[in-house]
């Protein structure tokens, strides 16, 4: 049984879907909602703008 992207809750006569590219081809994924479809929106955007700004540590040198 297909299922929803975002809730994983069962598809019913309302399915959307969208071809998202995962960074190596594109993926068809398959939402129950609008509200599903934006959440993951949401997700994948935040996701991708946060994407190695934690790894970044200034250095500072040491005073003598």
């Amino acid at each position: 049984m297909k299922r929803c992207a975002q809730c994983h809750g069962k598809l019913g006569l309302g399915v959307r879907s969208r071809k998202v590219w995962n960074g190596r081809w594109w993926v068809l994924v398959r939402y129950c909602s609008a509200h599903c479809e934006a959440v993951h929106k949401l997700e994948r955007h935040n996701a991708r703008a946060n994407h190695g700004r934690h790894a970044f540590i200034a250095r500072t040198s040491p005073q003598s």
